[in-house]
């Protein structure tokens, strides 16, 4: 009885935030092809989110970051696969992607130099 009610307010309490909070959207476009992120909480994580994005599907620097481990020997162990499971593989490149190359990123829709937008209705 008490691991049934420990449960239900378990349930309950992960229902009170719910996913109709995350209203933030991010995009960032480059070349002609926009990158979205969210939704989130917050217009500064749906920004994060759409730069992951950018950064792992169009950013040069992170594209020279994944072939260099491609061609290492823990790509090779890895057996050398795509980006989007690579950065599961390895946390150096997961975490270039999420902290190096996204930070730039923002900073670069900031500055105006990547277009990009939030939209938190």
């Amino acid at each position: 009885m008490v691991a049934g009610l420990l449960l239900l307010s378990v349930v309950i309490a992960c229902r009170s935030s719910s996913p109709s909070e995350e209203k933030c959207t991010g995009e960032v476009t480059y070349e002609g092809k926009t990158y979205t992120g969210g939704p989130t909480k917050t217009a500064e994580d749906a920004q994060r989110f759409a730069c992951n994005n950018y950064c792992l599907e169009a950013d040069p620097e992170f594209d020279a970051h994944y072939g260099i481990w491609l061609e290492s020997p823990k790509g090779e162990a890895a057996g050398r696969p795509p980006k989007k499971e690579a950065i599961y593989k390895d946390k150096d490149l997961l975490d270039y992607l999420t902290k190096d190359c996204a930070n730039k990123c923002v900073a670069r829709v900031k500055d105006g130099k990547l277009k990009g937008e939030t939209k938190c209705p």
